[in-house]
Order: C-alpha cells, then structure tokens, then sequence
C-alpha cells in the first residue's frame, strides 16, 4: 500500500471514529466477552413466511423442497379439492433443490401426487389412519378419495433421492 492509500486509510479511520465516538469504538473492544444476551443461533428448520393459499400450512423443512408457482419448473406436484386454482387445477406445486429433501405441511382435500425426476415419500392421514405413500421417480399415487378412502391430509414430502 503505498502513502498516499494509507493516509486515505487513516483518515477514513479516524472519520469513523469522529462519527461515532471514539468511546463507542472503544467501547465495543473492551466488552466481555459475554453473549448470554444475545438470542440462540439455532436452526429450527421452521417454514418461512406464509402459503398463498390459507387451506395450505408449511410447517417446517430443510430447505431442499420450495412451494413455487405452478407455471414454473416443478418436480412435484399435489392435487387438493382445498386450493381452488382455475388455471392450474387444484394444485400446489414444489420444486426439489437437493438430492433429498424434507417438508412438513398440512394439505386437507388431498387426492393425487405426481413426481417428476425424484422418488418422493408422502405421509398422509385419512380418516384418523396415517399412512406412507411412495411416489416413484417419474410416476404418481392416488390417496384419500381418489382410492375409495375418506379425504385425506398431506402432513410430510420426503425426497428420498
């Protein structure tokens, strides 16, 4: 660095102290090191933001498996008589950005699954029986009425690979 970047340096140092405080400077390099108060920096996987429709709750996941539009790339998709979507049919749709992948939610009305490029492992609940689905690569599964059986719920999306 040559002088004339390092008085530029210096004065932007001493800038900064002039705009805060020498004292908050200071200050900052003598706390203990203490962080008891700040908040715990633990993961707890749970779903951010809200689902565009109120019939569908995301409950919480590892990131590997997003709710998207359905007019977008998707690998799976889910079919309930709870989401009225005219376009699309009532879907919603995910895409999987991981060779595995977890999802908890709560789909009432759920009736028919389809996976494109992953094998995908669903747990659904139909009338007080909760049972899994395995959706192959490439393939799709009927639960709830679309098999004879009272509706059914979508409680967990598991890519398995």
């Amino acid at each position: 660095m040559n002088n004339r970047a390092r008085r530029w340096t210096v004065a932007a140092a001493l800038a900064a102290a002039t705009a805060f405080g020498a004292s908050t400077l200071a200050a900052a390099d003598t706390a203990p090191d203490d962080n008891a108060a700040a908040p715990p920096a633990v993961e707890d996987f749970a779903y951010p933001g809200t689902a565009p429709n109120p019939a569908l709750k995301l409950v919480r996941g590892d990131g590997h498996i997003n709710l998207v539009d359905c007019d977008t790339t998707t690998q799976i998709r889910v079919w309930s008589a709870a989401i009225p979507t005219p376009n699309n049919g009532p879907a919603v749709c995910f895409r999987v950005t991981g060779a595995t992948g977890y999802l908890a939610l709560e789909l009432p009305g759920t009736f028919h699954i389809t996976s494109l490029e992953h094998p995908v492992q669903a747990s659904v609940t139909s009338d007080g029986i909760t049972q899994s689905v395995d959706v192959p690569k490439d393939g799709s599964a009927n639960v709830g009425v679309a098999i004879g059986q009272k509706p059914a719920t979508l409680l967990e999306l598991r890519v398995t690979g």
